[in-house]
């Protein structure tokens, strides 16, 4: 198809040209215009014999029978002949009429009408060569197509009830809320800030009310200063042996008093540690680690005098060895300039 419509643009340019072609009236027009103008310059030039006019217009028709026959041959051998020899012919043909001057305006539009009754020939047969679908492809274009159809019905209808909806919600008024609580006036607003009463307590009230909290006059024997506790577990037991010498019978009450008072401790979670074999086990574990730590500490304390003191005589050696080095340096260069030093006087034994 491409190259047929490449043809048809060719015929259409080559029809073109052949009409706009001047034909011999107007050349003659023109010629006559020159010579008008020619003489009126005072340049005269020969007159061309003019043909009579029985000559004309027998010309006129042997041009018109020789272009109707070259019609009907190139029609009746279009399916034979090549694409090529007919333009060959074609060209042919539409030069040697403008070049004998026989060839007029519808001569020229008969010449298209070939042309193009040529080409639609052409495509004709073109079309015909094409090969015709298979029963199955149409079945499926045509399933496609309705397919195709019920899909575009399917969204017309759902833009249909998209639009009613929406109608319907705007015409629709929109409820009002009832309110039942009545609306307050914006003003100041009122936070509340609960304050106590009781003024922040001093040390005396704090130490009396830590008092009442203890059980039956007795503190509990917790924390990890195990000193302390040891001394405290200490002074009740003599406590308990004094009171038991004078009245046994008080120290037992007293005694179970403070076993008592300890299983309360214990029940709230308080750690009473009342054992004095335990207690002096964590002492003497105490201090054990507190000598350790003392001893690492003075084994660091001595190691860092000992490190200060090696770069302290490090840097006076440095500093003798380069004052050696300037001395050596400054003998060097009065050696250099041709001075006598002592030294030198020395060494040779001239001193």
């Amino acid at each position: 198809m491409a190259s047929l419509l490449a043809k048809d643009a060719y015929l259409q340019s080559l029809a073109r040209k052949i009409c706009s072609q001047p034909g011999p009236e107007s050349q003659k027009r023109q010629w006559a215009g020159k010579t008008k103008g020619s003489e009126a310059a005072g340049h005269p030039k020969k007159k061309r014999k003019k043909t009579p006019k029985k000559f004309q217009k027998q010309e006129e028709k042997a041009a018109d029978t020789k272009a109707k026959s070259l019609g009907k041959k190139s029609l009746g051998s279009s399916g034979d002949r090549r694409p090529e020899e007919a333009k060959e012919k074609e060209l042919s043909s539409s030069t040697v009429a403008p070049a004998d001057g026989l060839a007029t305006g519808p001569d020229s539009l008969f010449a298209l009408d070939v042309l193009r009754q040529r080409l639609h020939e052409r495509i004709q047969e073109a079309r015909g060569q094409s090969k015709e679908l298979s029963p199955a492809t149409l079945e499926k274009r045509r399933r496609r197509k309705l397919e195709r159809d019920r899909k575009k019905r399917k969204r017309k209808e759902l833009r249909a009830k998209e639009k009613a909806t929406k109608a319907e919600e705007a015409a629709e008024p929109a409820p009002e809320a009832a309110c039942d609580k009545p609306v307050e006036p914006v003003g100041l607003i009122f936070n509340k800030v609960e304050v106590g009463e009781d003024e922040p307590a001093s040390k005396a009230q704090r130490r009396k009310e830590k008092r009442q909290k203890v059980k039956g006059n007795l503190t509990p024997l917790t924390g990890r200063n195990y000193r302390q506790l040891l001394e405290r577990l200490q002074t009740r037991q003599s406590r308990l042996e004094e009171l038991r010498d004078q009245d046994e019978g008080k120290a037992r009450e007293l005694e179970a008093k403070m076993g008592w008072t300890n299983l309360l401790y214990k029940a709230e979670g308080v750690r009473i540690r009342d054992d004095e074999r335990l207690l002096q086990e964590a002492l003497r574990r105490k201090e054990k680690r507190k000598a350790q730590r003392q001893r690492r500490w003075e084994k660091r304390t001595a190691h860092v005098v000992e490190k200060m003191q090696q770069r302290q005589d490090q840097r006076r050696q440095n500093l003798r060895k380069k004052k050696a080095a300037r001395a050596e340096r400054r003998l060097h260069k009065a050696r250099k300039k041709g001075r006598i030093l002592p030294q030198d006087l020395e060494r040779a034994g001239l001193a």
